[in-house]
């Protein structure tokens, strides 16, 4: 019996030692690759005396709300929970946004499009106020977040000069100053 050689395709030592290493560089490899952007992300989140950098989206009306030198506060909601906050001490005084330079901003990017559309839309649109709709992720990546709670950021001249973090509707009426 004639022996084949080997297919080209095929490594010339296939010893289970070598297969195995090749197997861990490979994996540590994709492991420091998939760690990257994490670690990037981390690095990159604001704190104070950062620059906050000009953002613009558009509102529940597809109206521009832009975040510039100007703007002396922005309220973040990076969760409905946290939209659900916003909304509650909102609506008693909407008027505070522009008073107050304020500026609010809702991640809504995990949110599927059928569902923006039907329902979330619709219901913004009632709101007496404007909503700052984050349908980007990357936009707002840098921004501070704890999950269920509104971050807010002072600004001075696009500068970070304080972070907090809001847990409930209270905190944020005696924050901003808005009678219960």
């Amino acid at each position: 019996m004639t022996q084949r050689p080997a297919p080209s395709f095929l490594p010339l030592a296939l010893d289970a030692a070598a297969t195995r290493r090749h197997a861990l560089r490979a994996g540590a490899a994709l492991l420091a690759v998939a760690l990257l952007p994490a670690a990037g992300a981390a690095e990159a989140e604001l704190a104070v005396g950062s620059a906050l950098p000009p953002l613009s989206v558009n509102d529940q009306f597809d109206r521009p709300v832009v975040v510039d030198a100007g703007t002396r506060l922005v309220l973040f909601a990076a969760d409905k929970a946290a939209g659900d906050v916003a909304t509650e001490a909102l609506k008693a005084k909407p008027e505070v946004l522009a008073q107050q330079r304020l500026v609010y901003l809702a991640d809504i990017s995990g949110m599927p499009a059928v569902i923006t559309r039907m329902f979330a839309l619709p219901k913004m649109r009632d709101l007496p106020f404007s909503v700052g709709l984050v349908r980007d992720a990357q936009l707002t990546a840098a921004l501070p977040r704890k999950a269920g709670a509104l971050t807010l950021l002072v600004l001075d001249q696009g500068t970070v000069r304080g972070i907090e973090y809001l847990p409930d509707a209270a905190a944020v009426r005696q924050r901003l100053g808005i009678a219960s």
